[in-house]
């Protein structure tokens, strides 16, 4: 599909290493939302790793996620202002919430246990974002027959599109086995959004709205490793 690119060995095995160390060790300590705009310097090594892959024509949104569990079909867009409205609207969608969406998205298998069952990425290369329709979207079904691609996460390998297309993960099923499934993700953006022009590193929110207290929203945070 041209929409779908897929590269192996992306990083040489030293600088490969190095990032697989980085983000093993300090997952849990990288904030959940990162901005890096194109005329700054690099602050962290992720920042670096993402020029060194890139270059620096773009700025760039990137996340790093470790789990074992299914994520829903959804589009990559600006999450992070839709879950800030979400909480700010008691679970209800803006209605004057603007859709914003990066020009691409990276996906970099960083910590990948070959021994892993299940833990697939599922993307669905025909089917884009549907206008209307929340970023953060449990209600999403693809019409049947539509043509899904089923990428088995390796080591050093990265996928690439470049549309905002329908994509989910699958569960992974030896957890006795599998300890760990960590992707590193990057998309560019020809624009910085406005909830990133004062802070660059944010956390994720709480959205038990059925708990008191269960709403808060995200909140800037300082990232300090290199």
């Amino acid at each position: 599909m041209d929409n779908i690119k897929y590269a192996k060995d992306v990083l040489d095995p030293a600088r490969f290493r190095d990032l697989k160390d980085f983000c093993t060790k300090h997952v849990k300590e990288i904030p959940t939302y990162n901005f890096c705009r194109k005329e700054q310097e690099s602050s962290n090594y992720l920042e670096e790793t993402i020029r060194h892959l890139i270059g620096r024509d773009h700025h760039v949104e990137y996340w790093v996620r470790d789990t074992l569990d299914h994520t829903l079909m959804h589009v990559d867009g600006n999450e992070l202002q839709h879950k800030i409205d979400f909480v700010r609207y008691k679970g209800e969608n803006n209605p004057d919430q603007k859709t914003e969406f990066p020009l691409n998205t990276h996906v970099l298998y960083v910590n990948i246990d070959p021994k892993m069952d299940g833990g697939k990425l599922f993307l669905l290369p025909n089917n884009k974002y549907v206008s209307g329709r929340p970023i953060i979207d449990t209600d999403y079904e693809p019409l049947e027959g539509s043509q899904l691609i089923e990428i088995q996460p390796k080591e050093n390998h990265m996928v690439l599109w470049a549309d905002q297309i329908y994509h989910a993960t699958g569960r992974v099923l030896n957890r006795d086995v599998v300890k760990h499934r960590i992707s590193f993700m990057f998309s560019s953006w020809g624009y910085v959004p406005e909830v990133y022009r004062d802070h660059e590193h944010w956390s994720n929110y709480r959205n038990d709205i059925n708990q008191p207290g269960g709403l808060e929203e995200p909140r800037p945070m300082e990232f300090d490793l290199k």
